[in-house]
């Protein structure tokens, strides 16, 4: 298979298995919601909060939902799940990359107060880190995808991260919903192009057709 042929392949995919992976995540994981300084879980199917595994961050101001970021925890850390997700709720911007992007998107147009945000060994002011977090609190809920087996976190991560990319720049239906997001404003432009709170692996593709299947069979393992 020629390599235009492959990444047609892989676009289409990808949008198969977000579509999949959307509707799993609203039908079959829990969901955590944040707002008031409190988290209120969903549990849609009988599934437990899973302790392992992989987070969906959905923007449930998208009409309709929309996934916005996909991430997990260390595979070294048994357990990791939840606290990484509540890092990115009440930690600062120099510990969660999800709110140095959603600050920087913030902060566009205000260059005096956004180079200050961007610096790694500056500490965020609190007007912004509190704004972040009401972002979080009014446009994102999490869902919890339980993966049992750590040592695949890193390569699953991988790949839902760029099909979900992939998916929110070749679906029309995404595109529209994109539209108006906060993001657009983001100073890493990478989030700005691919429509996702992510910038490792949006760039990912598959090199042939038996790193494809590869993919499918790992995220079907998941994402029944």
């Amino acid at each position: 298979m020629k390599r235009e042929e492959l990444l047609v392949k892989y676009a289409e995919t990808s949008v198969e298995i977000y579509r999949k992976l959307l509707k799993k995540a609203l039908t079959d994981c829990p969901i955590v919601s944040f707002g008031e300084g409190k988290a209120l879980l969903t549990f849609p199917s009988e599934n437990a909060l899973p302790l392992n595994g992989v987070y969906l961050m959905l923007d449930k101001s998208s009409s309709p939902v929309r996934i916005v970021r996909v991430g997990t925890h260390e595979a070294a850390c048994q357990n990791g799940l939840l606290p990484r997700v509540f890092n990115h709720l009440v930690s600062s911007k120099n510990r969660s990359i999800l709110r140095k992007h959603i600050g920087s998107s913030l902060l566009n147009g205000n260059s005096k107060k956004l180079g200050k945000w961007l610096l790694k060994k500056e500490k965020g002011d609190a007007a912004t880190e509190n704004a972040v977090t009401d972002y979080i609190e009014q446009h994102i809920d999490v869902a919890f995808l339980p993966v049992n087996n750590l040592k695949v976190l890193p390569e699953l991560e991988k790949y839902l991260i760029s099909v979900v990319a992939v998916a929110t720049v070749t679906d029309p239906q995404l595109i529209v919903q994109r539209a108006e997001w906060l993001g657009n404003s983001c100073d890493d432009p990478t989030v700005a192009e691919f429509g996702v709170w992510n910038d490792d692996h949006v760039k990912w593709r598959p090199k042939d057709e038996a790193e494809l299947n590869k993919l499918v069979r790992t995220i079907d393992k998941y994402v029944a």
